[in-house]
């Protein structure tokens, strides 16, 4: 039994209850969903709040579900949300009775009020941002008949898929796929691989894509190392709600070649597939799976006809180079019905697959689409990513946000190169928009990456075990002024470790402006600056491949970078068609740039190549991009995607040594500059870069009928390494690439055509023809690229 000394403190408490209990008893509630008027969707996140007091707020979760707790009496409710015009109504309140009111947002229609994430980590308007970005829609996806993500990639203005490398606005050359300077995301965390930061782009859920964000120029504080020149962002969608099912089948076959005694096979090369996925909301959770099949004959082969090459057939045989694939995709969400704003779940992606890398090919003429021997590589591969996350949206609008991802792969090479990666990754966020500052949005997070590789062509760091380690803290503030600046600060903080000898800490800045001239224009500043620790491969890969030796190189030094662009983007709305034209400059400058240099690096073995900081690079440039979409007149409708990129890439210091090579006895060690590796130093260019670029999509809809045309154009690559010319003289490596260049130097324009027609609300039939040409053109030096194509294509979406 409790006693109290003191009766007059009891009636204080008491009388403090009692006031509790009654307060509580005055309030009520107002609850209600919140959609998108035109196709009755949910806006996730929409702001509730009231005009008087914006303390009491709150957002919607992931169904649109919204309830908001008010003391009785009679408010000004505001629901709001990024490109909609704001609902505002009037309740009175009563204690303890509910209120419903559903809020349907329209399109403020100014411009394309496309919601964009990879800015910022949060949402945004994309006119509102202070960065380049091109989007691209799970439309183009489909229209394309997109296997793998690289063929639609390629269609972005300033982005290249170098022979499974991205270069952004020429931010990097070429070094066979390893160490990416352009980060690759699935829902805002990597997807390079651990051990070499290479993207494997047949992984990529492409029949899961809500959206994809191409991010240009460095963005390492928001996404850490490899994000030096760009960011690729895949968004993976979850359902609606009403369930859907999507279902596309394809098949098709390569053209023969223009030189037809280049055809290596007999009979067609044929390839075929399906793409899958199903979404739907069970009650509190939200699940979505997918998955493709693939089979691919392939256009390219191994060296099986002597010919008039001093070389012996390849062991490889014509039908070990046939691609196959599965994968098996899904994301589940659950959300706990009495806790609002409250999430969780895991999200996975597997594939196994069978496929070939040809390295170099075997002559300019009738071995050009056959690899010279011992330079293919076939692998099975398997790939595995599960990522646990939990997000909470707090009653008064903050949002908490942890994903994780467990990322393997392992990969079985023919050439005794196989390779396992574990890698660990796991990434908070912090969100919070502070309305008493005038709207400031705060993001804060924190970053881990642990990975665990082994390889025996590793061996170069002593064991072919090794962990590279990455911690990072970052954030950014953003901020609109006058309701006309946006103005955009963020900070991050690195830590690099590999094995246990080689660590460091890096600060990394970046700054943004955007000014709204006018209702249709903004023009937009930004600075970033980037930087990238070396991977594991450069480091310490020692292997050969075809007679080329790899040499490891464990005192390779980090590259880092900073960018800056002033461009404008300006709207346009003709009726119901909308298209932003957006023109930009841009200068970027790296130090100690890695590029991979050919050498006599150990007097007992063969030249080879090896990962080496070659100095210091400028690249600078212009971009004109062109997107829209929406009805021209009546039935007919058109979507739009085109850019033009020009970019200067120079070394700054063409004559500085960067490194010496180690011959045999009796020959003069080589001191290795830009201008004694190059191919060609006029202007002093840099390496497997196109200094034009256009490209061009665009698709007519009338009623059910669909056309549309891609084209694709390159100027020549000025520069390349001059070894290969050497090698190709002296009969080592007798390819012809001396020879190829001289006669195909001049541009490469590449146009695909498509058309479709839906038969019924649920099916829709398509046929596709790629490189119409059927034009033999490079983009990567000794690979040849695909010849015309035909595809059918049936998808079902119901």
């Amino acid at each position: 039994m409790l006693h109290y000394q003191n009766p007059f403190k009891l009636v204080i408490l008491i009388g403090l209850m009692l006031s509790c209990l009654l307060l509580k008893a005055q309030n009520g509630l107002v609850k209600g969903i919140v959609r998108e008027a035109d196709y009755n969707l949910p806006l996730t996140g929409a702001s509730v709040y009231s005009a008087a007091n914006k303390q009491l707020a709150t957002s919607a979760d992931f169904t649109g579900n919204y309830e908001l707790k008010l003391p009785a009496g009679e408010h000004v409710i505001i629901c709001s949300f990024l490109g909609m015009i704001a609902d505002t109504f009037t309740v009175t309140v009563t204690a303890d009775k509910i209120f419903i009111h559903d809020c349907n947002l329209k399109s403020k229609g100014t411009d394309i009020d496309m919601v964009v994430v990879s800015a910022s980590k949060y949402e945004q308007r994309l006119a509102d941002i202070t960065v380049s970005m091109q989007l691209i829609s799970p439309r183009l996806i489909e229209s394309k008949n997109t296997v793998n993500v690289k063929t639609v990639l390629d269609q972005a203005p300033g982005l290249n898929i170098l022979d499974d490398e991205p270069q952004m606005r020429g931010g990097s050359g070429f070094s066979f796929g390893v160490g990416s300077r352009v980060a690759t995301l699935i829902d805002g965390l990597p997807i390079l691989t651990g051990d070499a930061g290479r993207t494997d782009w047949g992984f990529i859920p492409t029949e899961n894509i809500e959206q994809i964000e191409i991010l240009e120029g460095a963005s390492s504080v928001l996404y850490g190392s490899s994000a030096l020149s760009g960011t690729i962002n895949f968004r993976t969608k979850y359902p609606t709600d009403t369930a859907s099912t999507y279902i596309r089948s394809y098949t098709g076959f390569y053209s023969a070649p223009q030189n037809k005694t280049a055809k290596w096979y007999d009979g067609a090369a044929n390839f075929s597939g399906l793409n899958f996925s199903h979404a739907q909301i069970i009650k509190h959770s939200d699940l979505t799976v997918g998955g493709q099949l693939n089979y691919d004959h392939g256009y390219i082969g191994p060296y099986i006809l002597d010919g008039s090459l001093p070389i012996k057939a390849d062991t490889i045989t014509n039908a070990d180079v046939a691609n196959k694939s599965v994968r098996l995709n899904f994301n589940y969400r659950f959300r706990p019905k009495n806790v609002t704003g409250l999430s969780m779940g895991v999200n996975g992606n597997m594939m196994l697959a069978h496929s070939n890398f040809c390295l170099v090919w075997a002559n300019d003429t009738d071995g050009i689409y056959e690899a010279f021997p011992g330079t293919m590589t076939i692998t099975d591969y398997t790939g595995v990513y599960l990522d646990p996350f939990i997000t909470y949206f707090t009653p008064n609008g903050f949002k908490h946000n942890f994903h994780g991802r467990w990322y393997f792969t392992q990969n079985n090479n023919s050439n005794n190169q196989s390779n396992s990666t574990n890698m660990f990754l796991g990434d908070y966020q912090f969100f919070k928009s502070i309305e008493r500052l005038g709207d400031l949005n705060f993001t804060g997070g924190i970053y881990m990456n642990q990975t665990f590789s082994h390889a025996n062509i590793f061996a170069g760091s002593g064991s072919p075990d090794n962990t590279w380690q990455n911690v990072a803290a970052y954030i950014q503030l953003d901020k609109k002024l006058w309701n006309a600046l946006n103005v955009s600060f963020g900070f991050r903080e690195e830590y690099f470790k590999v094995n246990t000898t080689t660590s460091v800490w890096k600060p990394i800045l970046r700054a943004g402006l955007n000014l709204k001239l006018t209702s249709t224009t903004n023009l937009r500043w930004s600075y970033g600056q980037g930087y990238r620790f070396p991977t594991i491969t450069e480091r310490f890969i020692v292997t050969s491949t075809g007679g080329i030796t790899l040499f490891s190189n464990p005192q390779i030094q980090p590259e880092s970078s900073w960018s800056t662009e002033i461009g404008v983007k300006q709207s346009v709305k003709i009726g119901r068609f909308i298209v932003y034209a957006d023109v930009v400059a841009f200068l970027q400058e790296y130090r100690n740039t890695i590029e991979y240099i050919f050498g006599n690096w150990d007097p007992d073995l063969s030249a080879g190549f090896k990962f080496l900081n070659t100095g210091d690079t400028r690249i600078k440039g212009y971009e004109i991009s062109f997107t829209g979409g929406g009805k021209l007149y009546q039935n007919l409708s058109i979507n739009l995607l085109a850019g033009y990129t020009y970019i200067l890439p120079q070394t700054l210091n063409p004559d500085f040594v960067f490194a010496t090579d180690n011959p045999a006895d009796g020959f003069i060690p080589t001191n290795l500059t830009y201008a004694n590796t190059s191919t060609d130093t006029t202007n002093n260019i840099l390496k497997y870069r196109f200094q034009n670029q256009i490209k061009a999509d665009v698709e007519l809809i009338y009623k059910k009928i669909s056309l549309g045309a891609s084209l694709r154009y390159y100027s020549f690559m000025q520069n390349i390494d001059n070894t290969f010319y050497t090698l190709d003289a002296s009969q080592v490596l007798p390819t012809g690439i001396t020879k190829y260049r001289e006669v195909h130097n001049n541009g490469t324009t590449i146009i695909d055509l498509r058309s479709s027609y839906q038969f019924t609300k649920t099916i829709n039939a398509a046929f596709i023809i790629n490189n119409i040409a059927n034009l033999q053109y490079t983009l990567r030096p000794l690979k040849i690229e695909s010849p015309r194509t035909f595809t059918i294509q049936v998808s079902a979406r119901f």
